[in-house]
Formats: C-alpha cells, structure tokens, sequence
C-alpha cells in the first residue's frame, strides 16, 4: 500500500455509507454546485471568444456565430450570479452590465490571441478593445479603485497592439511570411 492509501479511511462495502461523515452528502452537493458555475463561465468565455472572432474573420455563419455569443454571454451571466448568490454578493442592473461587459471583453481578448495571424488587424481590435475593457470591468466588478496612470498604461499597450497590427502584422502576414498561408 502506496502512502495515498494509506492515508485514505478504508471502508468495506457494508459500511460505507454509515462511516461516512456527516457532510459527505453536502460537499457533494456543494461541490457539483460550484462545479456548474465553473462550466457556465468558462464555457460562455469560450462560447464568446470563438463568436467574436469567427463573426469577423468567416463570412458566412454570422447569425450562428450572434447566437454563440448571446448563449456564451447567457451563460457567463448565470455562472456569476449563481456564484454571487452564494457568497452574498448583491445583483442588480449595474451588476449584470459589469459582467456581461467583462465576460464579452475577456472573449475578445480570447478569441484575439487564438486568431491572430489569421487576420492580425481584426484580432488587434479584438485585443486592444478586449484589454482595456477588462481591465476596467474588472476593477469595477471587484471595487477596486484604479489609478489614471494604470489605466493609462493599459490604453498605450492597446494602442501599441493597434499599431502593430495594423502597420506591422498586416504586411508580415500579406506577404505570406505566416503559418497560416500556404507557401509554393
């Protein structure tokens, strides 16, 4: 026997159930409950950061791509407030907006980085509206105060990404100098 095994109460199959502690059965439930709001936020993260960019960089599929994000901002929405909820945390319309602001913004910055060199001008909007808008959600979801100067240090590095992308990656990527051209 391993020293994990030894460490773990053994229960013979009679009297499982009985040596069990009392709050198994509670953290169990406890747990599938924050496992459920885990999913719904992430899953409406994803849902949103693949909307956003495939809504701009296919042409087709526009409608489907809108209902994604409305699902994944959905989603993201019941994660938190369930989560909220639980901890005590008042909900109300400015709530709601922060969240929805800050899980859209969080999909942008998401779906920016993961297609990036598919279309480097697209994405680079993605990611400097993606960046300052987080941040500022973020701070404002939590209540934190936030300094002129940090915010103006996060509006620079987002102007840089736009400048990059545009002036920079657009001709690196359109002379075929990335993965995803194919090269003769």
């Amino acid at each position: 026997m391993g020293p994990i095994e030894q460490n773990r109460p053994q229960y013979d199959n009679a009297s499982r159930r009985e040596d069990r502690p009392q709050n198994y059965q509670d953290d169990s439930k406890q747990g599938n409950k924050k496992y459920l709001v885990y999913l719904a936020k992430y899953l409406g993260v994803a849902l949103i950061s693949g909307s956003v960019v495939h809504i701009g960089t296919l042409s087709t599929g526009i409608i489907r791509y809108a209902i994604l994000m409305v699902i994944g901002v959905v989603l993201m929405l019941i994660g938190h407030i369930s989560e909220a909820k639980q901890i005590g945390i008042k909900i109300n319309l400015k709530f709601l907006l922060i969240i929805a602001s800050l899980s859209i913004a969080t999909g942008f910055l998401s779906g920016g980085v993961q297609h990036y060199l598919d279309n480097p001008v697209y994405a680079g909007y993605l990611l400097a509206i993606g960046a300052v808008v987080a941040y500022a959600t973020f701070f404002l979801k939590d209540k934190i105060s936030i300094k002129k100067r940090d915010i103006f240090v996060v509006i620079t590095i987002a102007l840089g990404i736009l400048f990059v992308s545009n002036f920079l990656m657009h001709d690196f990527v359109e002379h075929g100098h990335s993965d995803t051209k194919t090269h003769n």
